[in-house]
């Protein structure tokens, strides 16, 4: 089930904070890799598939990370947009979308 987290203005570094109650429930502890895929109009951020070609960043030891400026180009993504972060937690991934008028 995917559900809502929060939605906020997307800030000029492109850091997200993953809220720490499902990084410790996904395995998401600091300084472990995340994939960041993008898929259409959203970036899903999941435990690392070494294997795999997919962006990879670290999580930092407040539990951000930061979007890379393609995925950021990707997205459309610029400075102050709003964004909502969505919790997957059947698939235990995070989901970063720009809020829409549809949203």
């Amino acid at each position: 089930m995917l559900r809502m987290y929060k939605c906020k203005n997307f800030n000029k570094s492109g850091k997200i904070l993953l809220p720490s109650k499902w990084r410790r429930e996904f395995g998401l502890l600091p300084g472990r890799l995340v994939d960041l895929l993008f898929d259409h109009d959203q970036i899903i951020i999941k435990n690392a598939n070494l294997e795999s070609t997919h962006n990879k960043r670290l999580i930092s030891e407040n539990g951000s990370i930061h979007i890379p400026k393609e995925l950021q180009l990707l997205l459309k993504i610029t400075e102050e947009e709003k964004y909502c972060l969505f919790i997957d937690e059947e698939n235990k991934w995070f989901i970063v979308r720009l809020l829409t008028y549809e949203d």
